[in-house]
């Protein structure tokens, strides 16, 4: 639109403007119809000459340049950009480069938006060499002084050499079934690695986020949690932003975790560049801090500090405070997390996803004489508590906003006469957000995310009725980028409350050791009549409402802890729950709903136990309407009518489950797919993408890039494999039991296994 006021009228003589004026400005409106069209012509005209160039062409002209060129499109990755824009600008020098090692891992790293490295296996061969030419760095064996080789033993920075292995690394050529048992790992690379024409094609599957001046979590006796919800998290390095074809990956540039070993070689390479500790105001110098393993013994002791220093373990995210030290009264931190997306959480930016009540997208709802808006931690604000108060004194019809700035850290109890209450027609945003020091300068939606430690409640207050039997539009509540310790409990009659990228810690809390709290107690409950739920891009525990309510999930986490807990259900956990709606999620447990309305590339991993009470481990209480489509549940399910849905076993007899990287909360590879997943359940989405909660993430799209161009730009007579980081599920601890002489594994909690079998032992265990 053309930012000048009324051209085309202004040009008009004054006789007529003004008789147009005299009679109620017609002739004023007409032109400003006028004016709107001229100008969307006037940008249109400015837009044609940036079309001329692929930096600034808009997106439909994309394909249009790279027709000009000969480029041929693949499967668009929306991680970094919603086209291919990256991939057309650097076509020509990926021709000049190519078959260098240089053209393909920046190709690789266009087509898949993510961090990409290719190794050439045959220098890593144990070769007979000439004494004229001697390489030092080659060995025929491994040196076990070299920690951070054997640390990296078959990934992409090993410095260990290998005799050949003559299999091929390509994937191997076979007919696939319907649907798909065959692990992922099949489809992306063969059983050979290290042989002359071998080149490995590596991509990272999460991604590095900052946390800027976040308040450390407290243990007592000098020690620290760098993550605010007080569990251990492994800190990972920032990753570099490389210019096009200016040098080969190295590991610095990759979003890897950070080693001790690593760590403890090179303390001044990650200290003041990715970590740093600020006590009091007053940065802690790198000559202080000292590599150390945190993690406990089994009296819940930590290994001894040398005075006068501050040791970190970067592998569990510890801080532990030397003698000799002074114990700060405030201690802020610096560092960085993994995760596969965008979600859970506020770090990256969230301004598309945020409309602020009282603005003209919203003002329509809400009495332009009742705005509110405060920033917690201000004077006239100084708690949340301040700040709820004060919005529940205005009348119905009111639209607020309420801003946690940066990475604070509260203890809150909202629960009781310190609800927070949504009335019909107001609107209330808490919101965490960039908040300047400079005034004047409005908060920004991002690099921010506020810690909230205890419970929330909403209520809803009745809502009346009119002369005409027509009740006011319900009020609704939302919460962006918040980490909530705690539970969310709704209340009252109707409202519509949003958490949008926000955790809901699942267990309520964490232990030191990073264990659920409260393993079993819901996420969000409450005995609200009429309340709908949405969940956008959360991680959640349990959702326990009555079944009058909704829940809508879209691209979320619903993690009860084990398939056989109860992860949607009514609040007695023995009942219906709300009517669901679920799209491109994971739920970790069983669901009673009262309805599924819809449940589209979701996987539903529950189980049954032992003289389990419920029926199916997936319920709909009314079958007769929705629909379950391009989604994995039990094959003892009882849902609304299924479309291309995978379930276990199947028709004849396949066992095509979901498996996981890591199905522990704080984890870099939470609920991220594993290598040996079925390809079933890897292109089983309605788009041919993984069902799931990273169905968002297109990563099916991204290795399909991969392998396509990568096979273009090979040198003659090598082949490549596609290999993921990660890949493998993790080995996680299984928690056991010690009774008496015997040492046995604690059965899953809400039931023993599917088989029936019970713990064995001596003593008490063999009651």
């Amino acid at each position: 639109m053309s930012t000048t006021p009324s051209p085309i009228y202004s040009l008009l003589p004054a006789v007529f403007r003004n008789r147009d004026v005299a009679q109620g400005g017609p002739l004023q409106a007409l032109f400003a119809v006028l004016e709107s069209q001229y100008g969307l012509v006037q940008d249109n005209l400015a837009q044609l000459y940036d079309d001329q160039f692929i930096e600034t062409c808009a997106p439909w002209a994309i394909p249009y340049i790279g027709q000009l060129i000969g480029y041929n499109t693949v499967y668009t990755a929306a991680l970094t950009s919603p086209d291919s824009r990256a991939e057309v600008a650097n076509t020509i020098g990926y021709r000049r480069r190519k078959g260098t090692l240089i053209a393909l891992e920046q190709i690789t790293h266009d087509v898949s938006g993510r961090s990409t490295m290719a190794v050439e296996e045959f220098r890593n061969l144990v070769t007979t060499v000439s004494m004229r030419d001697v390489r030092s760095t080659q060995f025929a064996t491994a040196s076990l002084r070299t920690g951070t080789d054997l640390e990296d033993l078959n990934g992409p920075f090993t410095g260990l050499n290998r005799t050949i292995d003559v299999r091929n690394i390509t994937p191997r050529n076979r007919v696939a079934q319907s649907p798909d048992s065959a692990p992922l790992e099949i489809a992306l690379h063969g059983p050979g690695r290290f042989n002359v024409p071998q080149v490995s094609v590596w991509m990272w599957r999460w991604q590095s986020f900052a946390v800027t001046s976040a308040p450390a979590f407290s243990l007592g006796s000098g020690g620290y949690y760098f993550s605010s919800l007080g569990g251990p998290i492994p800190l990972f390095q920032p990753t570099t932003a490389l210019t096009a074809f200016s040098s080969l990956v190295q590991e610095a540039d990759v979003p890897e975790p950070i080693s001790l070993a690593r760590f403890s070689a090179n303390p001044d390479g990650f200290y003041s560049g990715s970590i740093e500790l600020i006590a009091d105001g007053v940065n802690v110098p790198a000559a202080q801090i000292t590599c150390a393993n945190l993690a406990e013994a089994l009296d819940g002791s930590v290994c001894t500090v040398a005075n006068g220093m501050i040791a970190i373990d970067p592998q569990i995210g510890r801080i532990q405070y030397g003698p000799g030290v002074a114990i700060p009264k405030q201690l802020l931190v610096n560092y960085n997390y993994g995760a596969p997306a965008l979600m859970a959480g506020g770090y990256y930016d969230r301004t598309a996803n945020i409309v602020q009540p009282g603005t003209p997208t919203g003002v329509e709802f809400a009495n332009s004489s009742n705005l509110f808006e405060a920033i917690v931690g201000s004077t006239q604000y100084p708690t949340l508590l301040s700040a709820v108060v004060a919005w529940n004194r205005l009348p119905a019809n009111s639209a607020g906003t309420i801003i946690l700035p940066n990475f604070a850290t509260y203890a809150i109890n909202l629960t009781g006469a310190n609800a927070i209450q949504i009335p019909a027609q107001s609107q209330l945003l808490i919101v965490a957000a960039e908040v300047s020091a400079t005034a004047g300068v409005p908060p920004e939606w991002k690099n921010s995310c506020v810690t909230l430690n205890g419970n929330i409640e909403v209520h809803a207050p009745t809502i009346a009725v009119d002369s005409n039997e027509v009740s006011p539009p319900m009020g609704s509540l939302l919460f962006s980028g918040l980490w909530i310790s705690g539970q969310l409990i709704l209340s009252g009659d109707e409202a519509c409350v949003q958490l949008a990228d926000c955790t809901l810690v699942p267990g309520i809390s964490l232990t030191t050791k990073g264990d659920a709290a409260h393993p079993e107690e819901p996420s969000v409950t409450g005995t609200a009549i009429g309340v709908t739920l949405v969940l956008n891009r959360v991680i959640s525990g349990p959702v326990t409402l009555p079944p009058t309510c909704t829940a809508r999930i879209c691209s979320s986490i619903i993690d009860a802890g084990t398939p056989y807990c109860p992860a949607i259900a009514g609040v007695d956990l023995a009942s219906p729950g709300p009517t669901l709606h679920i799209e491109d999620s994971t739920v970790i447990g069983r669901v009673w709903a009262q309805a599924i309305q819809l449940a589209s590339n979701t996987i539903f991993w529950a189980k049954m136990g032992c003289l389990d009470p419920w029926a199916a481990p997936v319920i709909a209480n009314r079958v007769q309407i929705g629909c379950v489509r391009f989604s994995w549940l039990p094959a003892s399910s009882i849902t609304p009518r299924q479309y291309l849905c995978l379930t276990s076993p199947t028709a004849n007899g396949q066992i095509i489950e979901p498996t996981f990287v890591s199905l522990r909360f704080g984890n870099p590879g939470y609920c991220l797919l594993s290598g040996d997943v079925p390809m079933a359940i890897w292109k089983g989405a309605d788009n041919g993408s993984q069902m799931g909660v990273y169905y968002q993430m297109q990563e099916t799209e991204a290795v399909t890039n991969i392998q396509i161009r990568a096979a273009e730009y090979l040198p003659a007579s090598l082949e490549c494999g596609v290999f993921l980081i990660p890949s493998r599920s993790v080995v996680e601890e299984i928690p056991t039991m010690e009774y008496g002489y015997g040492q046995v594994q604690a059965p899953p909690r809400c039931g023993c296994t599917e088989t029936g079998d019970l713990p064995f032992g001596i003593g008490i265990g063999l009651i």
